[in-house]
């Protein structure tokens, strides 16, 4: 498993947590990854924006970067993008 596949199933595993049950993977594949397809909440993506920063050591603005919290994808890009902007510093 590479980096990038890694930080996709934290943050997958961190968007289920989040829900409270309320979702599944498989709901998450039906819908295209896109977490407004199924209807999360928001303050599920406060819990999980707080459990990505904890886990994987960035800070996520969801206020600057909202276009990207869309989809799993987004997130999985900013997230790799702030490690790659840490690393080079």
């Amino acid at each position: 498993m590479n980096r990038t596949d890694d930080i996709r199933s934290r943050i997958v595993a961190a968007v289920l947590d989040s829900a409270e049950g309320d979702l599944t993977e498989q709901d998450l594949a039906a819908a295209d990854w896109s977490l407004a397809g199924v209807s999360y909440s928001s303050l599920a993506y406060i819990r999980m924006i707080d459990t990505v920063e904890n886990e994987l050591g960035v800070y996520l603005d969801p206020e600057e970067e909202s276009e990207r919290f869309a989809t799993i994808d987004g997130i999985v890009d900013l997230v790799c993008q702030h490690l790659r902007e840490s690393a080079d510093a």
